[in-house]
């Protein structure tokens, strides 16, 4: 057993007791991506992790790890749709993709070398449930084959929270959730995004803390439930939610 394998392994350990799909053909699958990340990961500026130790914990128990406390429908029956917003490398979309080979993912991504990335990962790891939106969020989300449509929307890393609630929300069905995952106290960030959960149709941020595995400094999974519908007006146009957060009447 490799390196990798023996630390995926303990990672992985805790979140397949209930899995009820090939749990090996699963540990497989999360070595194939976490080998292509370290390979190729530096030429395209995807990731900064290396170590075996690294890439199973701030990649696949950074993902798994906050579901254990997850509504409890994703938590025990899994989303039918997930849209994974600024999906980078594939971070959390793939890991999902994998853990729930049922449901439909669709990675949106602009950036080239990115998208290069998530189109050779789909092929190595035979993914058919997964589909790649090429584009910008604002621009997406004025599309009616996509707003409204997932029952889970994830973002990680994509911007402060205000900003991400507008380019996640006009995507998210009622009754969904929006999830995305912060490393210090979201307290004030979640405070900072009150006016803009209002005005886009969010309820009550469940803020939960998670280890991404033992030992691991503590995260917070923020779980944002979709209790009404976006106003059309979002988002707005290219790149104004970057600079003018939703945060005010001026917004």
């Amino acid at each position: 057993m490799t390196e990798l394998q023996s630390v995926l392994t303990e990672v992985l350990d805790p979140y397949l007791k209930e899995y009820d799909g090939d749990k090996d053909a699963l540990l497989d699958k999360y070595e194939v991506f976490l080998e292509m990340l370290r390979n190729r990961g530096r030429d395209n500026n995807l990731t900064g992790f290396r170590d075996s130790q690294e890439l199973a914990v701030q990649v696949v128990g950074d993902a798994l790890a906050p579901l254990e406390e997850a509504p409890e429908l994703i938590r025990e029956e899994g989303p039918e749709e997930l849209l994974d917003v600024g999906s980078g490398a594939g971070l959390p979309g793939i890991i999902y993709a994998l853990y729930w080979p049922e449901c439909e993912v669709v990675l949106l991504e602009s950036n080239k070398k990115r998208l290069e990335f998530l189109r050779e990962a789909i092929e190595s790891l035979e993914l058919e449930n997964v589909k790649i939106l090429e584009g910008r969020a604002e621009s997406h989300a004025h599309e009616l084959v996509w707003r409204e449509r997932f029952d889970l929307v994830t973002s990680r890393a994509l911007a402060p929270l205000p900003i991400a609630l507008e380019l996640c929300l006009p995507y998210l069905a009622l009754e969904g959730h929006m999830l995305t995952f912060k490393g210090t106290n979201p307290a004030e960030e979640v405070r900072d995004a009150e006016f803009a959960l209002n005005k886009l149709g969010a309820g009550k941020v469940d803020v939960k803390t998670y280890h991404a595995a033992p030992g691991e400094p503590r995260r917070h999974a923020l779980w944002i439930p979709k209790v009404s519908l976006t106003p059309d007006r979002y988002p707005r146009r290219e790149g104004i939610p970057a600079k003018r957060p939703l945060r005010g009447s001026r917004s």
